[in-house]
């Protein structure tokens, strides 16, 4: 290395270690000495790995994080190989960029928290029924008003063909049924991918039971997609009605029974 390269060397914004066929560093710049927070006196005849375990393996451009007394930074490293035994490892502080892309992903998350809306079929979703849940059964608590709850299974495979069903526009026709034969005052949610959860506020076990035996009569009757043929689901219910001491979790564990005991879930 002539000292014309290794000055331009020393003043790159980049870290530069040059390894021997050991991988140990016989010469490193300033600005790698800095990212690593040892002087340069301290890196020759040392493999990376001894001086940062951020820098094992030295494979792999992944960025890694370094933390020492200065703080922590996060580097990216590349290892060049060249026409001799030696091989150059690149060192960058990316630092900025990943800081960046972690408060991306936070805010992609706090997004995701927000959304009260099931994408496929436009229903509340999971969040946003959990709320609404809590509401009516303090309701309930307060004034001992009637509430039901009912877990809608979609089989969606005929138990007697092998062929199965579209999940997508299945779960969307079956939305569609359902939430057309519910009252205004009744929600219904998608709870999960072959789930749905509907609260019938002011309803009691007979009256939320005459529904459930209206909506299985007509479901041969549900309008699906012409490309399914004759292909039906078959939905099984689990209700649950208030009582007592129960919160969110008890009345929704009793109708997750009541499904699991109907042959659903």
């Amino acid at each position: 290395m002539t000292k014309i390269d290794q000055s331009l060397l020393e003043n790159l914004s980049i870290g530069l270690l040059l390894l021997e066929s050991d991988d140990r560093i016989s010469w490193a710049n300033a600005r790698a000495a800095q990212l690593l927070g040892r002087p340069v006196s301290e890196l020759i005849g040392r493999a990376p790995g001894d001086v940062a375990t951020s820098m094992q393996p030295l494979l792999g451009s992944e960025p890694r994080l370094l933390q020492d007394a200065s703080g922590e930074r996060w580097l990216r490293r590349e290892l060049c190989s060249g026409n001799s035994r030696q091989r150059l490892l690149v060192l960058a502080d990316v630092s900025a960029q990943q800081q960046l892309a972690d408060e991306n992903a936070r805010l992609r998350q706090q997004v995701e928290d927000m959304q009260l809306t099931d994408e496929l079929t436009g229903l509340p979703n999971k969040r946003a029924i959990s709320q609404a849940l809590d509401l009516h059964i303090s309701r309930s608590r307060r004034y001992q008003n009637p509430l039901s709850v009912v877990l809608v299974h979609v089989d969606l495979q005929k138990a007697d063909d092998v062929q199965a069903l579209s999940a997508d526009p299945v779960t969307l026709s079956v939305s569609r049924f359902l939430r057309d034969r519910l009252r205004w005052v009744d929600q219904i949610a998608r709870w999960e991918d072959q789930m749905f959860l509907i609260v019938l506020p002011e309803t009691a076990d007979a009256d939320a039971r005459g529904l459930l035996n209206k909506i299985a009569a007509e479901q041969d009757y549900m309008i699906l997609p012409e490309a399914l043929g004759k292909l039906r689901p078959q939905l099984t219910f689990g209700m649950a009605c208030w009582a007592k001491g129960d919160d969110i979790r008890t009345l929704l564990r009793k109708a997750l029974q009541d499904l699991q005991e109907a042959g659903g879930a």
